[in-house]
């Protein structure tokens, strides 16, 4: 049976080097080169400061090369959707100014004046002061992480060119949907995909060391991986596994249900699998689509189902071999320095999740982040 559940990952996991539509190249950190501690309050607004006004020096010059062939060029695409892109553009620069607004008062390391009220032009501008005023101890990071965000604005403007036609987690296709951006500053909320692992796997050993450190997060099963766990246990032990945790639904198999004809299927039969071992479970069950992919219609026959769908908007690559558990580590909170709230994706089939959220805790230990239970959504 382990020998199953050992194929089964691997098959997932190529799986998703074939159909995520990620790039070929991802955006990778070494958290090392910024100088500072972020185990303060002031600390981790000073980092996030710096890493949005990168963010935005790197979004300002993509503003300036804006035609449909240059973008096509550029992402390595035959058709663009343009409205989608820009669509994700704007979210983005409204919700790196929200964030700025969000900031506690500029303290000893700042050395970049931040215009009132906070607009976007005077954010460019303050992007353009800081990469003028660079002090030598940050040039270094200031190096590194201009390189990491015009990776990762490759990485999400290529999946916004290609939404609709491949949906993802990138943009919102209903009102409903939920993907972390209506969360609270500083509140996150941890999700792993793609389990349960055979017994004493690593979805075993995550949820133990979430255990030890009082941490709840929201397991997306597999129908299958589920079944297939349950029938080498009992469901007691199941549930037992899981805990306070929430087990949410990723449908039977890893496939597209934005194309999958078996969807429907597919999804009543994880939901059916899961109210069976935890039958006292929240009365709405979340889903989370493979790759994110999913339809007007999916989203339909999940809110008939008492169901809704629930994204992220920061993706650890932990299943990517081309990323180690170090820099998935470095990758999620300079992702979270930028972003300030949102849902977090790992993958609980893998390691990595389990080796990188001890490093994210220590280094954010007094910073004020908040991880969110997610029993009190």
């Amino acid at each position: 049976m382990k020998s199953i559940f050992i194929i089964f990952v691997i098959q997932v996991s190529f799986n998703s080097c074939l159909l995520a539509g990620g790039p070929k190249k991802i955006a990778k950190i070494n958290r090392s080169l910024w100088p500072y501690q972020i185990n303060s309050v002031y600390e981790f607004d000073f980092a996030s400061r710096m890493e949005m006004l990168v963010l935005i020096n790197v979004l300002d010059d993509q503003d300036n090369c804006n035609h449909i062939d240059s973008l096509k060029k550029y992402l390595g695409l035959e058709k663009v959707g343009i409205e989608s892109v820009n669509k994700w553009k704007e979210q983005t620069k409204e919700i790196l100014q929200t964030n700025f607004k969000n900031l506690t008062a500029e303290g000893k390391h700042d050395f970049v004046v931040i215009a009132t009220p906070v607009s976007w032009m005077g954010l460019v501008n303050s992007s353009k002061q800081q990469e003028k005023a660079m002090p030598d101890n940050l040039r270094a990071w200031y190096n590194e992480a201009k390189e990491f965000y015009n990776s990762y604005v490759y990485e999400q403007m290529r999946l916004a060119a290609l939404f609709p036609r491949t949906t993802s987690e990138i943009l919102n296709l209903d009102t409903d949907e939920i993907n972390g951006n209506k969360f609270a500053d500083k509140q996150f909320l941890l999700t792993f995909d793609d389990g349960p692992t055979y017994v004493n796997g690593n979805t075993d050993k995550l949820i133990s060391t979430l255990r030890q450190n009082n941490i709840n997060g929201i397991f997306f099963v597999l129908g299958d991986m589920f079944y297939s766990r349950r029938k080498v246990t009992s469901d007691e032990r199941l549930k037992a596994l899981y805990g306070k945790n929430i087990v949410g639904s990723h449908g039977k198999v890893h496939k597209s249900h934005q194309k999958y004809p078996e969807w429907k299927s597919s999804i009543s039969f994880t939901a059916n699998i899961i109210d069976s071992v935890v039958p006292e479970r929240k009365k709405s069950m979340y889903f989370r689509p493979p790759y994110g992919q999913r339809t007007q219609e999916v989203i339909n026959f999940l809110e008939q189902n008492n169901s809704k769908v629930m994204l992220w908007n920061i993706d650890s690559q932990d299943w990517n071999t081309k990323i180690s558990s170090n820099e998935v580590a470095d990758r999620i909170i300079t992702l979270m320095l930028v972003w300030r709230k949102g849902i977090l994706l790992f993958h609980d089939i893998h390691p990595k999740a389990n080796e990188a959220l001890p490093l994210i805790w220590k280094q954010l230990n007094k910073a004020g982040v908040i991880w969110v239970d997610p029993n009190s959504l």
